[in-house]
């Protein structure tokens, strides 16, 4: 368990850089809700991981993966609660862009869109070796 320790005592000080931001957009404002948030990005990354074909396109899955995250976080509201797409808001979807705990939020994602795909993908090329 020490191990264990080690790596979250690297851990912590990146968690706690991007709490404001997840606990401001990803929980109700004190209290992260880590459930919904792993389930969304762990599919989302899986997806990813099997269309990435070579390494050296992290980066551009990456963004990919956050911009899907962001679509979806503004497009599941409207079809649980049957809302057209006339009730979207561009200004309000816009000014989130300018504010720093979206800001935190979107880098909180971006990271664990990155290692998660990195994961992924190793454990796709362990199984899948041939083309």
């Amino acid at each position: 368990m020490e191990f264990l320790d080690q790596i979250m005592g690297y851990l912590q000080p990146v968690i706690d850089f991007f709490m404001p931001g997840l606990a401001a957009h990803a929980g109700d404002g004190s209290v992260v809700n880590w459930m919904p948030l792993g389930i969304q990005l762990g599919v989302i990354a899986l997806v990813l991981a099997l269309l990435m074909r070579e390494f050296g396109a992290i980066l551009i899955f990456t963004v990919v993966g956050v911009i899907i995250h962001v679509i979806v976080d503004n497009v599941m509201p409207m079809v649980r609660g049957g809302a057209s797409a006339a009730d979207f808001e561009f200004a309000a979807f816009g000014a989130q862009f300018t504010q720093t705990d979206y800001l935190l939020y979107l880098g909180a994602l971006a990271t664990g869109y990155f290692l998660s795909i990195i994961v992924l993908s190793i454990v796709k090329g362990i199984f899948f070796r041939g083309e």
